[in-house]
């Protein structure tokens, strides 16, 4: 898979297609991709998500990814690093960095479209893109707080729109899958008893909803996920294994180890590694 190095810390660009020109990859960068209008399908780590613009996509740096295009389709793309967020002290974001970001990256992946808010978003984004045609300053502070109001707005979206238990099915196993991505840094929080006293089911039919819903065992949905941010702190972060354990709810390293190793045949730090030696 090609995999596309940015060595600036921020870039932005504007433009239309009608057809899309890049194969499958994944960066060593977040993409923050605003559509404006077209339509047709965004393939993200073999996942098809339907697009009608206005609508905004997050994308981490292990999200491999690319666009089918059905109706000529205006994107703006915001490319940028993790260095370019730690590395203003004033940034709100700085404190709990891995865990706010995660939630960011869900929320835009799960709606994609947010309703009244998306115009608001779309009025930011301009602002972002023409402030940066007129500079091109990875270090304009003008772009930094838009980019983070922005930000700030998919959260609140996120947040309003979170369905409450009783709901129909579909709204209520978002219910359950919005917990999940919610607490897993808290390993209690996810397992199934807590889970299944939380939304007031036995754990024998929560495990069978569950996987009636979305067609994986909620163990290994809860697993998928916690991998999912594993490759990502491992691809874009310098903590160490021992801190990526703490953070995401490992006993210890070597539970780390084993873990990672189950579902990619080599240790954490060898896979930092081939990551590093490939950028």
């Amino acid at each position: 898979m090609k995999r596309y190095i940015q060595l600036e810390y921020l870039k932005v660009s504007h433009f239309t297609v009608t057809e899309w020109q890049h194969p499958v990859h994944n960066h060593n960068h977040f993409e923050l991709i605003f559509v404006h209008q077209g339509s047709g399908t965004h393939c993200i780590s073999g996942m098809n998500y339907p697009y009608t613009g206005p609508c905004l996509f997050l994308l981490a740096p292990c999200d491999a990814h690319h666009f089918e295009i059905a109706t000529p389709t205006t994107f703006t793309f915001i490319k940028f690093t993790n260095v370019y967020l730690h590395g203003s002290g004033h940034l709100r974001f700085q404190q709990s960095w891995n865990q706010e970001l995660d939630k960011l990256l869900l929320q835009a992946r799960e709606q994609r479209m947010f309703g009244a808010d998306t115009s608001r978003m779309e009025q930011l984004v301009k602002l972002i893109t023409t402030e940066w045609q007129a500079v091109q300053d990875e270090n304009n502070e003008t772009i930094f707080f838009l980019l983070q109001a922005l930000f700030t707005m998919i959260k609140k979206a996120g947040d309003n729109e979170l369905p409450q238990k009783g709901a129909a099915n579909g709204a209520r196993v978002t219910a359950i899958l919005h917990h999940i991505h919610e607490h897993i840094h808290q390993t209690d929080e996810v397992q199934i008893e807590q889970l299944a006293e939380i939304f007031g089911y036995s754990k024998h039919y929560l495990g069978a909803f569950f996987k009636e819903q979305t067609g994986s065992t909620l163990r290994e949905y809860v697993n998928q996920y916690k991998l999912h941010l594993l490759e990502n702190r491992l691809h874009y972060s310098a903590f160490s294994l021992k801190e990526i354990s703490h953070e995401l709810g490992f006993n210890d390293q070597s539970h780390l180890n084993k873990f990672f190793r189950k579902y990619h045949g080599v240790s954490p730090s060898a896979y930092r590694e081939q990551v590093q030696a490939s950028s």
